[in-house]
């Protein structure tokens, strides 16, 4: 048998501890040591731990890459043709419009509206609260300048309008029969731009609503539009951005259910489609209509999203008059939302 053996450093240590008293032994191979161990069995101890705490962190992934969210990844265009491009992970609206300029090399203040797996000026595929992680984000700017001169033969136009939230409000609905569509100057993705000496950029589409509203039948509308920039793919089919990559491998991501959640206040959060909640805006759209006489699925979701934090309708319709005041909901409109959100809330609940 060999005069000499290879032992591990937590072996030794269990050597200068007896098992029994806890107290060192001091014994080991070869002639044993005269006197006080070199080793305390503190200080082995100590010595086992930092050996330990070396090997774990030798072996573990470093904090900073187990803590550092999955960058997920959408392809984007230009909607009147141009080579396709990448932008990763957005924090806010602001955030994806910068983005998308630097990558498209354009001026952010000329981005109207983005559609979604489709470059067509296509309000049913329009970019506003949610966008699924395989999208593809086509991004519309805008075009030729031109006046319009409509006379307002009846209370409403039969528009109905939006924004980007970032300055641009535009046309997102005709109604088929309406002033605006008989006088054939005013068209689905068209920006509002002036309304006789007014300004109507950087202002939200509920206010320029209001502004069109106060012309009284009989006046005219002379407005400064600006149309989409169009381009000779304009009739392309939708398409949808490549297959995912390995970096975004997650279920959730997998199976399309994962997006990112565009709130009315600009800001992103992830979420996963919910059926309940769609069923609820247009629940509460329709609610829109009935009270309102407009529709409007970009002020239902804002309705929506303002009962996050909330869980009684007091609590409720006091956050709306205080955000949306400006539209002077009747008292039975907010009760009507908030039953709806409650009924659609518990059916999802059920189902899940």
């Amino acid at each position: 048998m060999p005069w000499f053996s290879f032992r591990s450093a937590s072996s030794r240590h269990k050597e200068l501890l007896d098992p029994d008293t806890g107290t060192g032994t001091g014994t080991g191979t070869g002639t044993q040591r005269s006197g006080p161990p070199k080793d305390s069995p503190k200080e082995a101890a100590k010595e086992a731990k930092e050996l330990r705490k070396k090997t774990l962190k030798k072996n573990a992934t470093p904090e900073k890459d187990q803590d550092k969210p999955k960058e997920l990844q959408f392809y984007t265009q230009l909607a009147h043709g141009g080579s396709t491009k990448r932008i990763n992970t957005f924090l806010s609206l602001k955030d994806l419009y910068t983005k998308l300029a630097i990558e498209l090399e354009i001026d952010i203040r000329k981005i109207m509206f983005c559609t979604l797996n489709t470059p067509k000026i296509d309000m049913r595929n329009l970019l506003s609260g949610l966008v699924v992680y395989n999208d593809f984000i086509f991004v519309h700017i805008q075009g030729q300048v031109r006046e319009a001169h409509v006379k307002k033969e009846e209370k409403a136009l039969g528009i109905t309008i939006t924004d980007n939230s970032m300055g641009c409000c535009f046309v997102k609905r005709i109604k088929p029969g309406s002033v605006a569509e008989k006088s054939g100057h005013i068209h689905v993705g068209d920006q509002l731009c002036k309304l006789g000496d007014v300004s109507l950029v950087g202002s939200r589409h509920y206010a320029v609503a209001a502004k069109l509203r106060d012309v009284p039948v009989g006046g005219m509308l002379d407005l400064v539009l600006i149309e989409p920039k169009q381009g000779f793919d304009s009739n392309l089919c939708p398409r949808r951005a490549p297959a995912l990559t390995s970096t975004t491998s997650n279920d959730s991501l997998q199976d399309g259910k994962a997006t990112v959640r565009i709130k009315s206040d600009g800001t992103v959060q992830e979420a996963v489609t919910c059926s309940w909640l769609e069923a609820a805006k247009l629940k509460v759209d329709d609610l829109l209509e009935s009270y309102m006489g407009i529709r409007d699925l970009e002020l239902a979701c804002t309705l929506l999203e303002t009962s996050d934090d909330n869980t009684t309708k007091d609590d409720f319709a006091k956050d709306i008059n205080d955000m949306l005041g400006e539209f002077d909901f009747p008292e039975d409109f907010i009760e009507s939302v908030w039953t709806v959100i409650e009924e659609e809330r518990e059916r999802g609940t059920a189902q899940n």
